[in-house]
């Protein structure tokens, strides 16, 4: 038992060790935040008869994205005279030619023994004004100190004195500034009914660091806002500004051409500025107007009758289209007529009728139609060598099948007739609208008897009708066949009666 326990102890520990190990290795190998180590340095400088100790913190390191409080304490530890009033009155920091000044709220008045605590902020757009991304730069900061006193020095007169003075003229430091890049990518959607031109601006940051402020600008174009702003943005964040022209509310105040430029420009904390410009030349289209007359019921699957009327109409060299849609499925295309023929499922919807051009914006037109489901008929007409087949209603992608069947059984001609050879006439069946459709067939038949067959093949089932029909001249024939073979006998019985009649009067002449 007690050996037990010791090894379950000693697992325990072993588990313990291990478990610390894992987590040193995890503390030590996490990426540490980089600090800059501090330059303090100190100076005793002398301003007339007064002796003045300046100290200060700087960084040794300045990145471009930071700000920095510099602490700076000054003291005076002797006057060789009698002081009247001291007072320092501004900080003036310069880098390469930068020069940052920085000035209290009030003057800060010293005496001997006193000491004055400062905290200046360094800020970027001081220390790396000049500078690209990317670029890093060794120089040295400056400090000024601006005073004013009043002393009577020993054995002398009294002065009073202000100016500037040196308290370091040399403190080394590096200048970073990060590696930030800015995107750009603007592009343009055009939207109809409402006629609305979009000016979209997609702004992204990568790299290091971030990114005060990107504005995006729209110049020569009627934009609702010409000006957007994103406001900050760090690496990897991507922000899209949005200009909206409405052309269909600014209706008069529309031209056709528009010269327009969008302008980029992202600024980073240090001040550099990423400009871009992108010319873009906008065609605007005019716009028109359509009415359009279409039944509110309707028979399904089968042609319905759609009159469309443009203002201003269609132009000799224009190219306009038209597509329906039925509950946002289109269901026709074609080019421009002014009524054309569409056809609807069964059911109820909303019918969309857009018009496209080339030369003006495209416009719709939108109502509700019921379409409901209609018996087809068809019927069958033939009078003098021609066959007329009637439809009713006209079915999208139905077909009549003809054949002309003779007196022995035989089929002498068939053929079958699509959709599309059908002339269309309005009709309403049952209130509800939908064409009735006629074709025409020449028939070129040798004299008899035919059984003419016609079937209408529609979604909506098979009719078939059936009429007879005899050429004319089968009749004609039978009658003239018997007489031929009698003509030869009324000759001879002709002949026969004369030649009696000849006989007759010749015997009576010998009697007399």
């Amino acid at each position: 038992m007690v050996r037990s326990k010791r090894r379950e102890s000693l697992q325990v520990s072993s588990a313990r060790f291990i478990l610390v190990v894992l987590l040193l290795l995890v503390v030590f190998a996490a990426p540490q935040p980089a600090f800059s180590q501090q330059t303090q340095k100190e100076s005793l400088v002398k301003i007339g008869p007064i002796w003045l100790k300046v100290s200060v913190k700087v960084p040794s390191e300045l990145v471009a994205t930071n700000e920095y409080e510099v602490p700076v304490t000054v003291t005076i530890t002797e006057v060789e005279g009698d002081l009247k009033v001291f007072y320092l009155k501004a900080l003036r920091f310069t880098v390469d030619t930068s020069v940052y000044e920085y000035v209290p709220d009030t003057p800060i008045p010293l005496s001997l023994g006193r000491q004055a605590y400062l905290s200046v902020k360094l800020t970027p757009r001081f220390f790396a004004s000049q500078m690209a991304p990317g670029d890093v730069k060794d120089t040295s900061l400056r400090i000024d100190l601006s005073y004013y006193y009043e002393a009577v020095p020993k054995g002398g007169s009294p002065i009073q004195e202000s100016g500037y003075y040196s308290a370091f003229t040399s403190i080394p430091v590096r200048v970073i500034a990060p590696k930030t890049y800015v995107y750009v990518e603007p592009y343009l959607k055009i939207d109809y009914e409402p006629y609305v031109v979009r000016f979209f601006v997609d702004i992204w940051v990568q790299g290091e660091g971030y990114i005060e402020n990107a504005q995006a600008q729209v110049e020569g174009a009627p934009v609702q806002c010409y000006l957007l702003t994103t406001g900050r943005m760090n690496v990897n964040e991507r922000r899209t500004l949005e200009f909206l022209m409405n052309v269909s509310k600014l209706g008069p105040f529309v031209k056709s051409q528009y010269s327009v430029q969008v302008k980029v420009a992202a600024t980073t904390p240090w001040g550099y500025t990423y400009t871009y410009v992108y010319p873009l030349s906008l065609s605007i289209k005019p716009v028109r107007e359509a009415k359009v007359s279409a039944p509110s019921t309707v028979v399904a699957g089968a042609y319905v009758p759609i009159s469309i009327a443009l203002t201003p109409p269609v132009e000799k060299d224009e190219q306009a289209t038209v597509t329906v849609y039925w509950g946002g499925q289109p269901v026709y295309s074609g080019s421009f007529s002014p009524t054309i023929y569409a056809a609807f499922p069964e059911g109820e919807a909303q019918v969309a009728v857009k018009v496209d051009s080339n030369k003006y914006s495209p416009v719709t037109s939108r109502f509700t139609v019921k379409s409901v489901r209609v018996e087809p008929k068809v019927s069958l007409q033939v009078t003098a060598g021609t066959l007329v087949v009637r439809v009713s209603p006209l079915y999208q992608n139905s077909n009549v099948d003809v054949k002309v069947v003779g007196s022995g059984g035989a089929v002498v001609f068939a053929t079958s007739l699509p959709d599309a050879s059908f002339s269309k006439t309005p009709t309403s069946i049952d209130g509800a609208s939908a064409v009735e459709g006629t074709a025409t067939l020449p028939l070129s038949l040798d004299p008899g008897s035919y059984q003419v067959v016609a079937t209408y093949n529609s979604p909506w089932g098979s009719k078939t009708q059936t009429v007879t029909y005899t050429v004319p001249g089968a009749t004609a024939g039978a009658q003239e066949a018997p007489g031929a073979l009698f003509q030869p006998i009324i000759l001879v019985a002709i002949v026969a009666v004369v030649a009696i009649v000849i006989v007759v009067v010749v015997i009576r002449r010998r009697r007399e």
